[in-house]
């Protein structure tokens, strides 16, 4: 397992409603969990195939201490980028430990 050396930040926002509906209200976002975790990218990032789309998608596993909650709202501050969430979080013990892995991802152009 990689050493927990990476700063990592999970923030959630209040889901409000407004004239045009329902949005997270990113302006106003609560640090849910902040601290030290493991961050491992994959090696290649993905681009698109047409030339009319110039992003790009990275994705990482990250690996957090402890047997955190975690919303599929919610978003990972890493590596300077806010990630999105894909999927749930994935929580196991090892002996008398607890970890939680989570799959993000972020779009960069």
């Amino acid at each position: 397992m990689a050493l927990f050396n990476d700063h990592i930040e999970i923030r959630r926002a209040a889901l409000i409603e407004d004239a045009y509906g329902k949005h997270r209200d990113w302006d106003h976002y609560t640090v849910v969990w902040s601290g030290l975790g493991a961050g491992v990218p994959y090696l290649r990032t993905r681009k698109t195939d047409t030339p009319i789309r110039e992003t790009a998608l990275s994705k990482a596993k990250i690996y957090l201490p402890g047997d955190l909650d975690v919303d599929t709202a919610d978003l990972i501050s890493f590596q300077g980028k806010l990630w999105t969430l894909e999927g749930e979080a994935w929580k196991w013990r090892m002996g008398a430990r607890r970890y939680t892995m989570i799959d993000v991802r972020v779009v960069t152009k």
